[in-house]
C-alpha cells in the first residue's frame, strides 16, 4: 500500500477521489488506499494482510465473490445501483461501489484490476464556504449559510449555528435562492452539493 510522496500537495491521483478510495489487483489484494479510506478505517471496514476486511458478514461474502471473480478473467461489478452494503456496529453502513478498470487505465501497475470507493452515510460538510461564494457571487455570510443548509439544516437551525437572526437567516436564503436561480430548498441543496 504505498502512497505518493508528500511534498506540499498531494501528487496521488488517487487522493484526487474525493470519497474514499481502494484499488484492488487481479487476486484481489489492496495496491493502494487514499488519505480519505485511511481516515474512514476502524473495526468494521480495514485493510489487514493488503486484503479489504468487512465485519459485515454479507458484505463480506459480496466482495468476496467479487475478488473471486477478478482472478478469473473479467469480473462483473456489482451495479452502482446496488453497491456493497457494510453495516457497522456503532455508525451509519458504508456503501462500496465496484469500478473495474480498463486495461489502459490500470494505475499504479498493469495487474490494478479495480477501483473501490467507500461512501459512509451520515452527516457531511456542506460545500466550502469561500468556494460557493466564488461559484455563486455569495456574500462571505450568504455562502457559510448556503454551506450549512447544503447539509440538510433547516434556515432557524442554521441560524442557531451561526448565531444570527432567523430573520436574517431567511433574508440571506431568499438572496441565495435569486443567485443560485433555485426556488425551494430541496433544489438549492441539489445543486450545492454539486460543488
Amino acid at each position: 500500500m504505498a502512497r505518493a510522496p508528500a511534498c506540499g500537495q498531494t501528487t496521488d491521483p488517487l487522493d484526487a477521489v474525493r470519497l474514499p478510495a481502494v484499488l484492488l489487483d487481479l487476486y484481489g489484494a489492496v495496491v493502494r488506499v487514499n488519505a480519505a479510506a485511511e481516515a474512514l478505517f476502524d473495526d468494521d471496514v480495514s485493510v489487514r494482510q493488503r486484503r479489504l476486511c468487512v465485519r459485515d458478514a454479507e458484505a463480506r461474502a459480496r466482495l468476496r465473490a467479487y475478488v473471486e471473480q477478478l482472478e478469473h478473467g473479467p469480473a462483473r461489478p456489482p451495479s452502482s445501483d446496488d453497491p456493497i452494503v457494510v453495516t457497522r456496529q456503532e455508525r451509519l453502513p458504508v456503501l462500496i461501489r465496484v469500478w473495474p478498470l480498463e486495461a489502459n487505465c490500470r494505475w499504479p501497475s498493469p495487474d490494478v484490476r479495480a477501483l473501490l470507493t467507500l461512501a459512509p452515510l451520515g452527516p457531511r460538510p456542506g460545500p466550502p464556504p469561500a468556494s460557493l461564494a466564488r461559484i455563486f457571487s455569495l456574500t462571505p455570510s450568504e455562502s457559510k449559510l448556503a454551506s450549512i443548509i447544503a447539509r440538510g439544516a433547516g434556515p432557524d437551525a442554521a441560524a442557531l449555528e451561526l448565531n444570527i437572526s432567523r430573520e436574517t437567516a431567511r433574508n440571506q436564503l431568499k438572496s441565495i435562492f435569486a443567485k443560485t436561480a433555485t426556488h425551494r430548498q430541496g433544489e438549492l441543496v441539489a445543486l450545492l452539493l454539486q460543488v
